[in-house]
């Protein structure tokens, strides 16, 4: 059997098993016992994470629906859930879930969670709330601060969204997200120079992820060096890739802010 055949089929023994499981689910709701709910709820999640794993979101979305629904689960599981559902592209979903989150540590990652969702709803003041309420709950955590710049970068307040990504890196200095986000913050308010100082030493690194090579290869391009945005684009991505992101950066240079 080859690889791809394999994947096939353990992709299809997931969506299998994620049926079985909802019926299973739906049958025995009313009848069950404490112990029994949870242990359903823990087979269902299993399950779901192997597939959210795997790559079939299809099959993970209704086992992610069903935990969520269950009374039985605890904050971190419906955290969990929530988190399934925003990767399954229902932000709404996930924020009804994020929301029935009120103990702590399980708190903070809702509170993280309902910041990311609002953002894919395109509601930055919602997500700088629940951002700021993270902040304040754990203020030794960098992960809340690095929302928060997001939200307030998405609100065009770049110099404010600064100061909460340094904050970040002060409390965690290794934190990759924090130091490409604020590259990104500085090349939105056109100090491109400063950007590139800060994440080219990532881009360049042999453990470098995709995604901040990218970011730099974006930076150059709205900092008008096509040629440098060029060669980091090639090494992720196709020809017609590479081309359409120079046009891309053609344009933004090209259009009054």
């Amino acid at each position: 059997m080859q690889i791809s055949d394999h994947r096939f089929c353990i992709v299809s023994i997931l969506r299998i098993m994620a049926l079985m499981l909802s019926v299973v689910i739906s049958g025995c709701a009313s009848t069950r016992s404490p112990d029994t709910a949870a242990s359903q709820v823990n087979v269902s999640l299993r399950v779901a994470r192997a597939a959210r794993a795997s790559g079939d979101i299809a099959a993970a979305t209704p086992l992610y629906r069903k935990v969520a629904a269950d009374p039985s689960s605890d904050p971190q599981t419906l955290v969990e859930a929530g988190d399934g559902l925003l990767d399954a592209g229902l932000p709404g979903e996930a924020i009804e879930v994020y929301t029935r989150v009120r103990s702590n540590p399980a708190k903070i990652s809702a509170l993280l969670g309902l910041a990311r969702a609002h953002l894919a709803l395109g509601e930055a003041g919602e997500a700088l709330q629940a951002a700021e309420q993270a902040v304040a709950s754990a203020p030794r955590d960098a992960r809340p601060l690095v929302d928060k710049g997001v939200a307030l970068d998405t609100l065009h307040r770049h110099t404010e969204a600064q100061v909460a990504y340094r904050a970040a890196l002060q409390l965690s200095p290794s934190s990759v997200s924090a130091r490409n986000d604020l590259a990104l913050s500085l090349a939105l308010s056109d100090q491109y120079d400063q950007g590139i100082a800060l994440l080219e030493p990532l881009a360049r690194a042999p453990s470098a992820a995709p995604k901040t090579r990218q970011n730099l290869a974006l930076i150059y391009g709205l900092s008008g060096d096509s040629v440098r945005a060029a060669a980091l684009s090639r090494m992720d991505l196709d020809a017609d890739q590479t081309q359409a992101n120079q046009a891309f950066f053609t344009r933004v240079r090209n259009t009054t802010p």
